[in-house]
């Protein structure tokens, strides 16, 4: 097997075509691929590619980049906390022998590396994966990133959706919402094409910064990811005001029959409003029954009022796989295994005090 690296803009475009055929979703499309490389790994000033079989007809593709963190030696899935998923793409990916051959092939050409760390990956591919690898020879262990709570709707209406929510939540929007819209100068605006999306964006960072959030680490990014989610049709950017004033926005994305909600923020100076609760309301009801979705997905993050919003929780995980080559790859796997026998033995201490 023949494995080739590519960068992220040298990649031939019957790649591109079969990454893009292969129908993986909105968050592992070449273009999201593109946009992250160009706002996030360009300016980290890591290698960023993609290795894939120059000999097979159905190639798998690894989109990855390398970093050196502490003279450790790292492949790294082409993602950080902007990436709510990562997957290994092709059209038998799920094929064990075909990866785990690819990983073997990894090992054997690039022996410069001490650590592989995968994620943000759905727990049965990660099962799958360390799977894997392992049959190719690198040891391997597995990791909890985050929960996922998401909302399968099943033909609902917002109307019959919003039947179905807690009272408490369900009084606590009417209320709100009742009030917000008596002030002067109430409204909320969801934007869903490029038309107008220069002052949205305009909107979205003046809200952002009069946040609690801490200040985006790679400034291009959310404008990157608004313009690539309108070019698809699928951004539904929606920004509270009173009067002139931006005081929440939130960014939706809608693709693969449901609708991710990837960024929100709310002024704290106008917290009183729950202008962000308003603006949830409205755009769950926008993309149920003007977009018509089949899932809202809130992608990262287990934060306790999304039960309230979601029906289903699923999780993402991680792999660490060690080179046993080098001599730093054997040394962070000892560790890894110190760590886990010293978890275990601390268990069955405190169960035996027990």
């Amino acid at each position: 097997m023949t494995i080739v690296k590519s960068g992220v803009g040298d990649l031939p475009l019957d790649l591109v075509k079969r990454l893009d055929a292969y129908d993986k979703g909105f968050f592992l499309s070449f273009k999201w691929f593109v946009n992250f490389h160009e706002t996030v790994a360009k300016p980290m000033g890591v290698d960023a590619c993609f290795f894939y079989q120059a000999d097979a007809k159905e190639p798998i593709i690894f989109p990855l980049m390398f970093t050196v963190e502490n003279s450790l030696r790292k492949i790294r899935s082409l993602a950080n906390y902007y990436s709510p998923i990562y997957a290994v793409l092709g059209s038998d990916a799920a094929s064990g022998k075909s990866v785990a051959d690819f990983f073997a092939g990894l090992k054997a050409h690039l022996p410069t590396w001490d650590v592989m760390e995968l994620r943000p990956l759905a727990y049965e591919e990660s099962v799958s994966l360390l799977a894997q690898l392992k049959q190719a020879g690198l040891p391997a262990v597995s990791f909890f990133c985050f929960g996922n709570w998401y909302l399968e709707l099943n033909g609902r209406s917002f109307k019959e959706y919003f039947a179905g929510l807690p009272s408490q939540l369900k009084n606590t929007v009417s209320r709100k919402t009742k009030k917000f819209f008596q002030l002067d100068g109430a409204r909320v605006e969801i934007i869903t094409s490029a038309e107008g999306l220069a002052e949205g964006l305009a909107a979205y960072e003046r809200v952002y910064q009069s946040s609690w959030k801490v200040e985006e680490p790679f400034p291009d990014f959310m404008p990157g990811l608004m313009k690539l989610a309108a070019s698809v049709d699928g951004l539904r950017l929606g920004v509270a005001y009173l009067g002139d004033k931006a005081i929440a926005a939130q960014l939706w994305i809608v693709a693969d029959n449901t609708a991710s909600i990837f960024k929100l923020a709310y002024d704290e100076d106008y917290k009183q409003h729950s202008a962000g609760t308003i603006l949830t309301t409205k755009l769950m009801e926008h993309v149920i029954d003007v977009d018509k979705v089949g899932v809202v997905d809130y992608l990262c993050g287990d934060d306790a009022y999304k039960k309230d919003w979601m029906s289903h929780r699923r999780e993402r995980w991680g792999i660490l796989a060690f080179n046993p080559a080098t001599l730093k790859g054997c040394v962070e796997y000892a560790k890894e295994q110190a760590k886990f026998y010293i978890k275990r033995w601390s268990a069955f201490l405190s169960k035996d005090k027990g």
